[in-house]
This record gives C-alpha cells, structure tokens and sequence, in this order.
C-alpha cells in the first residue's frame, strides 16, 4: 500500500462533471468541440458545423447524388449531364459502359439529377419525373411524375421514396408509379441524402445552414411511421454497409476496393474515365485549439495543489499542452503560469499555495487527425510520504520541496499498483470484467472457450461455473452447457436405460396375474431374457436373420456391456447449430468412462412420403378402454367406446384416419 498519511481528494474535470468553461465574457474554449461528448474534448471540424460529421465522412453512405451502388460488389451507376446520360461499371473489367433502356421506354433522359439502385432496380429522378427499371434497365416498371423531386431512394418490396426540393417530408410511390402518401418527417433543413435500411427503415441526412444531420425513421404503418429521430454516425454505420467511396471533388472521385493483393484505390473523372491525379485531401480538422477553464475552487485556503493527470489520445502528428496557474484570490500574471513539458500529461504541480487553480489546455495537430482529451483529473491536497519522515528531513524548506517532489515519483507508482489491487475482485466478476479479460478468467477455471463464441456466451458459462463444475457428469449438466452455448435444450437419451437391460418385463396377462405382480408376485428370472440376443450381434440358430448386426470382434456374451452401457446421445429437434461445435463440447463435458453421440433433426415433421417426429417417435394406439375397474376409463374426448369402421387399429396411417395431438399419443 502507499505510504501517504491519508488519501487525497481530487477534481475531475469531463463530459460527466463538467469542463468548468469560465463564465460568461471571458474567453474560454477556441477551436476545440465536445465539451458535451463522453469520448471527449478534439479539435473542430472546418466549416460552419466544427461539431458534427463532415460530407467526407458520411460519403461511404450518402454518395453524391451522380452516384449510386450496384447490385454487385464492384457495380456503381453514374450520371451524366451531356453525353451518355447513364453509365454503369462493369464488375468484372472495372469499365463504364452506357445503360441504354428498352425502345419501349419513355425516351432519353432530359435533366437526370439523382440516381438510386437496390438490389436489381434502378431509379433516376429525370427533371419533373422519377423513372424506375427492373433489371438493371431492361425492364420500365413505371414513371413517377412529381413537382420539383431532388432524391429517390428504393425501399423493400416495390416501393419508392421521393423527397423534393425545399420540404423534408418524403412522397411514398410503388414502381408502377401510384401514389402510396406522404411520409412525415418533422426534421429541419435541406434533404442532403436518402437512403432506404434494412425492412422499413429509412436513413435522411439534412443540411441546416451547413450543419449535417443524420436522421432514423420507419416507413411501417401504426404510430411508429415516421418517427424520425437524430442518429450518429455509429449507428448509420451499423445499421448499414459502407460503400466504396472515399472522396468526391470538382473534377471526379476514387473508390477504395479490395483487390487479391489488398486495397486498391481507383479514381474516375465525371465522365466515367480514368483519372491520373487523385483529388486533393482536404484537411477536415483546425490546426489549433485550446481551452481556459475558469477558476477551480478547492475550498482550502492556501491549498498546496498536488498532481494533473491527463487522460488523451495523442495519435502521430497530433500534441497536448497543458499549464496551471494557482492564486489565493484569481489574481495572477502572465509569467505565473507553469507549462508541462512537451508529451507529459502527469506532472506535479509547482505552484505557491493557493485557493483557486486555473487550467489552459491547447490541442495541435496536422489537419488530419485531432487529439482527444477524455478527461483531467487534478488532485489535492499535497499528501506524500514525506509527511511520515522525522521533521529533521523538513527543516529547510528547499530540501523539504525537494524530498516531497524526490518521494512522489515512488507514490504514484505505488499508487498505481494499488489501483490493479483494489480492482483485481472485479476481475473476478464475469458480468463486469472485460471481454479481453474472459479467456484469461476462464484460465484460472478450467475452461476453455471456441474462437466462435460471443462474449454473453462467454460471460453466461463463466456465471454458470461453479454450478456446472459441481454437477458434471450428470445429464442436467450437459444440458444447462448445450442451452448456453446453442441456445438450445437438448434431449439426453441414456441408451441402457433404454433397453432395460436384466430386469423383469411387466407382466400382460389375465385380470389376476396383474393383481399378482401389484402384491409383488412376477414370473420368475427363468422365464425373463436378461438381453436380447438380436439387438446385440447375430448368432446362428439363436437370432432371426437380418434382426442383428454382424460384428466380428469382442466376445458375444458381453456385447450387452459394450453395445449399450454407458452410451448416450444427445438429441436437437433443429439443425441451425454447428454439429461439430456440438461434438466438441460434449466430448469435454461427457465423464471419461461413457461414450456420447450427437444427433440433430433434418427434415422436421413432413406429412407424405416421409414423416418425422423428432428423432426416435412411433405413433402408437390408444390403450383399450376398460369402463371399471382400479382405474376407470372417464369417457371423453380420449375415450374410444368400439373400433371404428375400418376395423380396430394398429397403428397410424398417414392420409387415412390420424390426428397428431388429438387420438395420437407418442411413445
């Protein structure tokens, strides 16, 4: 443990408590943005929106309007103004080549403005109209005439969505072209993009006086159409692919794809050619930033500050800086402030004493990327372990600051080996560890996870560990694993319990031989098989042919013990799970002397020329009624007085008279 007389407090300065911004007229934050995000403080975006996403960034997922994503992995449509009006690239050679419509189309575009694809349906907004093909243009499937469309965008099924200039409520069409109604949007703004999710989803991106917005809305019917709602750029991203677009200028744009020797950036003029000179890089971020804070209270007269401690992420080409100043009543010159070297982000406060503490932070970088300060933490008051020295080490004071400085390299390392100490039991909790912490959990208990399991999965049979462990070898142990693990539980089918292997068959007889074996009376082992000859291996003049198995090893009176004792199987009604995964996970959870099987379920149930129930399921007769008796037949809907017309039955016929779940019972 550290060697400090007592602990410290400290000020947190975040998106949670508060970057302590001064008040109003002073100057406080220039250049730096996101003062209200958890990831923390980085340098503005350029432009007039410095704090939300930028068009380079939202480009893989609302291209310019002249392009749009083919149904293949390297098809892209194209626009052009003069010239052929659309062109498409070829996946395979990577070459534009011109979509040409059927003669039985509406004509040659006049003003094409916007282009949409899905899967094989094309969209062009064409002047006042929206023309939609099937077939990536062989087929028309309908004109749209509207006033003033600007974007299209095709949704699920055969719809059409429509957003026009100057209103952010979006028209609803099918391919024919019949009007579906208006989708209300309720966001602000210019449309800037539309894009059509997954199901009912819908993805618009609005220009506000140049600050881009990501909306999420639906398309399905109730109180939830519509819906709009503002969304990041994580969950535009999760929600939907990116494309390979990476840049977009004046003169064309490049794509990045993957190629069988990696990544290959191709770039293309407005004219679908070959482009020589890649657009230029804009930088997206501001050079500079920096932050005063206001006056940070301790509350303590002559306070002696202690420590910063700076949580950021430096990435290459980007710096920090950090200077404090301390002064009893906010008073203080220019000269006072103590400035951190270059790259350090925790460092001792050098400072007289004082009440008040004031904070400037400054963020450099290359226009590329921003540094991103997560938090600072500033403790207080002095406290080191020279406090617990004989005062004859503090006689003089320049020694005295001196010792404390020397000792408070040794305290904070201390400090930070007391931190892993206090946090090791959490380590232990698989509901709050890490997920790069599990595997290593696991270590210390004898387990062992496959590379395909999701962290729950993980953290599910860690909580189940000492449950598992202290019921292994039982089938309620390799059930509650397979549930966890597949989601799924299985069936264990203990083969000898099966088989009923040495024990006395119930007697089936006249009405006083049943009263006899109730009082413990039976047949005798004489007149009892201990196992059946044909259900363990074929021997001549004892089992009927074509009953047995051939089997030319091991000894014939012990095939009971190795056929079927200490033999199960596991039984899945579903084949959706990964039957080899399975295999492996009963291996290790199956006792060493015992010898398991996996089987799952094909087909289901199919009533015709094959049928299956489950795995192992014949359809037997109901038991003849008896009206009297110790138990007596109560009439009803399983009752069955007399035989039916075709006779008394034997079994089941597919087509003929069966029922599942009414006269069936599966044995």
């Amino acid at each position: 443990m550290t060697c400090t007389p007592h602990p410290a407090t400290f000020r947190l300065l975040d998106a949670h408590v508060g970057w302590e911004e001064p008040a109003g007229g002073e100057p406080g934050a220039d250049g730096i943005v996101g003062f209200d995000d958890p990831a923390g403080l980085r340098l503005a975006h350029r432009g007039p929106a410095p704090d939300g996403p930028t068009r380079e960034q939202l480009l893989p997922w609302f291209p310019d309007p002249r392009l749009a994503p083919g149904h293949a992995p390297r098809s892209w449509y194209l626009l052009v103004p003069d010239g052929p009006k659309l062109l498409r690239r070829d996946a395979g050679t990577g070459t534009w080549i011109p979509v040409r419509p059927n003669a039985c189309g509406p004509g040659p575009l006049r003003e094409p403005v916007s282009v949409a694809a899905r899967d094989h349906r094309l969209a062009v907004v064409d002047g006042d109209r929206v023309l939609v093909w099937r077939w990536e243009g062989e087929q028309l499937a309908g004109v749209i005439e509207t006033d003033g469309p600007r974007w299209a965008a095709l949704t699920a099924g055969e719809g059409v969505l429509v957003a026009r200039r100057g209103d952010t409520d979006l028209r609803r069409f099918d391919s024919t072209g019949a009007f579906r109604g208006v989708l209300r949007t309720g966001v602000r703004g210019e449309v800037a993009g539309l894009r059509a999710g997954p199901g009912r989803t819908v993805w618009l991106l609005t220009d506000d006086h140049g600050r881009l917005t990501v909306h999420r809305g639906t398309t399905g019917g109730g109180r939830r159409r519509g819906a709009f709602r503002t969304a990041t750029v994580g969950e535009l991203a999760a929600a939907l692919p990116p494309s390979a677009l990476v840049s977009v200028d004046e003169e064309g744009f490049c794509l990045r794809e993957a190629a069988p020797d990696g990544t290959v950036t191709t770039c293309h003029t407005w004219r679908g050619r070959p482009r020589t000179t890649p657009p230029t890089a804009t930088a997206p971020y501001a050079t500079s930033g920096s932050l005063l804070t206001g006056p940070i209270d301790s509350g303590v007269s002559r306070c002696r500050w202690h420590r910063v401690r700076v949580d950021a992420e430096v990435p290459a080409g980007t710096a920090v800086a950090v200077a404090v100043v301390v002064s009893e009543d906010d008073r203080y010159e220019e000269s006072d402030w103590q400035t951190a070297p270059p790259g350090v982000t925790d460092f001792l406060v050098d400072q007289p004493p004082g009440r008040l503490l004031r904070l400037r932070l400054r963020l450099t970088g290359d226009g590329g990327a921003t540094p991103v300060v997560r938090r600072i933490r500033l403790d207080l008051p002095r406290s080191t372990s020279a406090e617990l020295l004989p005062p004859a080490y503090r006689v003089d004071p320049a020694a005295d600051d001196f010792t404390e400085r020397f000792l408070s390299l040794f305290d904070a390392s201390l400090a930070d080996l007391d931190r892993v100490v206090e946090r090791y039991p959490a380590l232990l909790d698989p509901a709050g560890a890490p997920d790069r912490v599990l595997p290593w959990l696991a270590g210390l208990l004898g387990l062992s996870f496959e590379a395909g399991w999701d962290a729950r999965t993980r953290r599910a049979l860690l909580e189940a560990a000492p449950e598992l462990y202290r019921r292994r070898g039982t089938p309620w142990a390799l059930k509650e694993a397979v549930r966890i693990v597949f989601g799924v539980c299985p069936v264990v089918d203990e083969l000898a319990a099966d088989r009923r292997w040495a024990s006395l068959r119930e007697a089936v007889g006249p009405t006083g031989q049943e009263q006899g074996q109730r009082q413990g009376r039976g047949p005798g082992l004489g007149s009892v098989r201990l196992f059946s000859r044909s259900a363990s291996r074929f021997r001549i003049g004892g089992s009927p042919l074509g009953a047995a198995p051939l089997r030319a090893f091991g000894a014939p009176d012990g095939d009971p013990l190795t056929a079927h004792a200490h033999r199960f199987r596991v039984l899945l009604p579903t084949a959706t799970v990964d039957e080899r995964a399975l295999r492996r996970l009963v291996e290790r959870q199956a006792p060493a002397h015992t010898v398991g099987s996996v089987r799952t379920g094909r087909g289901g149930f199919v009533v015709g020329s094959r049928s299956t129930v489950g795995v192992d399921t014949a359809f037997v007769p109901l038991p003849p009624p008896v009206l009297g008796g110790g138990h007596p037949l109560r009439l009803g809907r399983d009752g069955v007085i007399g035989p039916g017309p075709r006779g008394p039955r034997r079994g089941v016929g597919v087509g003929v008279a069966s029922a599942v779940g009414v006269h069936t019972q599966a044995w």
